[in-house]
């Protein structure tokens, strides 16, 4: 597993993207037209999927690679679709590379009831820095995956990677420990084909990517325990 220096930095998203850059305050609706796949029936175990956000600003300036936001209105409509047809037993939660933060929601049932709580922490934090190291959201993920032995659990890592912890190895050997899967959905940036390990999923998004990329992304976690599910193709 490569340094950090390996890691490759971002780049600008198409200005299609739509959402709300104002810390603290929820994504407004963006278009949903695009298509996901089917949601299928619940898992037949328990599960439980934590998004992670990298709010720093190499993601959420200007020139980053998400501007205005929107990779949070995606997820929450990945987790919408999900909860139309969702089960107590399949629980959500939400952290920021600034944790703990007022926009963290502890696990959560993915469900019609659940979505307004999972929905409210995807901003960015007012409380949060923007902070660049990813070790304390980790940890804490790793303390909520632990908390829930019952459960099978993914960790969805949505970052352009360009982290600036005081020792970067040492951080993504912690996240090829997870206690479960990990899906790193990399946002405008290449990275170095050893710079994580082999066991991890990853994602890229690209400024070339169509509307529904990240929610697509983050759907194929949701979904990938649920019997009868699909993924539909990007066009």
């Amino acid at each position: 597993m490569n340094r950090v220096g390996s890691l490759r930095p971002s780049t600008l998203l198409g200005s299609r993207l739509l959402g709300c850059p104002t810390p603290g305050t929820p994504a407004r609706r963006a278009r949903t037209d695009y298509m996901l796949g089917s949601a299928g029936r619940p898992a037949t175990v328990p599960t439980l999927l934590i998004a992670n956000f990298d709010n720093s600003g190499s993601v959420t300036s200007p020139a980053g690679t998400d501007p205005l936001s929107n990779r949070f209105a995606e997820v929450a409509h990945a987790f919408s679709v999900v909860a139309r047809r969702g089960a107590r037993h399949e629980l959500g939660a939400v952290l920021h590379f600034d944790s703990p933060s007022r926009g963290d929601v502890r696990p959560t049932p993915i469900t019609r009831r659940g979505i307004t709580r999972l929905h409210s922490g995807l901003h960015v934090p007012p409380d949060g820095a923007g902070t660049s190291e990813l070790g304390p959201s980790l940890r804490r993920a790793i303390e909520i995956a632990d908390a829930h032995p019952d459960h099978a659990a993914t960790l969805v890592l949505l970052s352009d990677f360009w982290l600036l912890d005081p020792e970067p190895s040492s951080v993504l050997s912690e996240l090829a420990g997870f206690p479960g899967d990990v899906h790193a959905v990399v946002l405008g940036s290449r990275l170095g084909s050893r710079a994580l390990d082999e066991h991890i999923t990853v994602t890229h998004i690209d400024r070339d990517d169509p509307p529904g990329a990240v929610a697509r992304a983050l759907f194929s976690s949701l979904v990938a325990r649920r019997p009868g599910s699909h993924v539909h193709a990007p066009m």
